[in-house]
């Protein structure tokens, strides 16, 4: 199976030095190609710079560990994960990490590679500022920055590669589980996804991140915290995934 996945948060930049991004680490987004490494997969990892990467997240020793001994087994343990996965692992970094950047590499990995799955945990700016040649004055005491709506990247993607399992995120904060079914419910629609995973920012930053996983014509289900997170939503995602490949394989010429 091949599967592209999209992590981080995109840039939107205000001048030549300056830029709006939002607080996306791209961890999950890493934790999810490393649960679809670890059943097979070649996964095409599409990350913003300086966002968390599947595997490598973890390669630096910890000098303030209790137990420096363990500290470097687990190090030694994660190389021989990495060499056991790294010929399936492709990562795509963004050079601008802007949304039509974003876009550009999205589409070029749908035109060269057979893909099967997309999960598209991405946080994609809404806004971008319209744009300022060098550098705003650093004298004003006031900036006033005018934005733009930005493009929806995934919108797009039912065009580019009409066969592919679609997995899009709604991010909300405080919002009740209601709200984020209801909300997921009408992006679903609108993106033309298979799958709208919802969450919510408060509940992850409390450590109980839960998912709200909405499909169309289906009950929503919920997964709740656990350190296999994302090892439970990838398991969805290939159950319900190969359900559908299994029903298109039966369909007349």
């Amino acid at each position: 199976m091949n599967v592209v996945v999209t992590g981080g948060g995109t840039t939107a930049p205000i001048d030549d030095v300056r830029l709006i991004t939002n607080v996306s680490s791209g961890r999950f987004a890493a934790a999810i190609s490393e649960a679809f490494l670890d059943r097979g997969a070649s996964v095409w990892h599409i990350h913003v710079p300086g966002s968390q990467l599947p595997v490598l997240r973890g390669a630096q020793f910890d000098p303030d560990a209790s137990d420096p001994t363990a500290e470097l087994e687990r190090l030694v343990r994660l190389r021989e994960r990495w060499l056991g996965l790294r010929d399936r692992l492709h990562r795509l970094p963004l050079a601008q990490g802007t949304v039509a950047d974003y876009a550009a590499t999205l589409q070029r990995v749908f035109a060269t590679q057979p893909i099967d799955v997309a999960v598209l945990a991405m946080a994609v700016s809404d806004f971008e500022p319209e744009p300022h040649a060098g550098k705003v004055s650093s004298d004003r005491d006031s900036l006033v920055v005018h934005c733009r709506r930005t493009p929806k990247v995934i919108r797009s993607v039912r065009d580019w590669t009409p066969s592919v399992y679609l997995v899009g995120f709604k991010l909300l904060s405080g919002a009740s589980p209601e709200e984020l079914i209801r909300r997921a419910e009408s992006a679903g629609r609108i993106n033309r996804a298979d799958l709208t995973v919802a969450n919510d920012l408060q509940l992850l930053r409390q450590g109980r991140h839960t998912l709200h996983l909405v499909r169309p014509g289906a009950a929503p289900e919920t997964l709740e915290p656990g350190d296999d997170l994302a090892e439970r939503l990838v398991a969805r995602i290939l159950t319900w995934s190969g359900a559908r490949r299994s029903d298109s394989s039966h369909l007349p010429a």
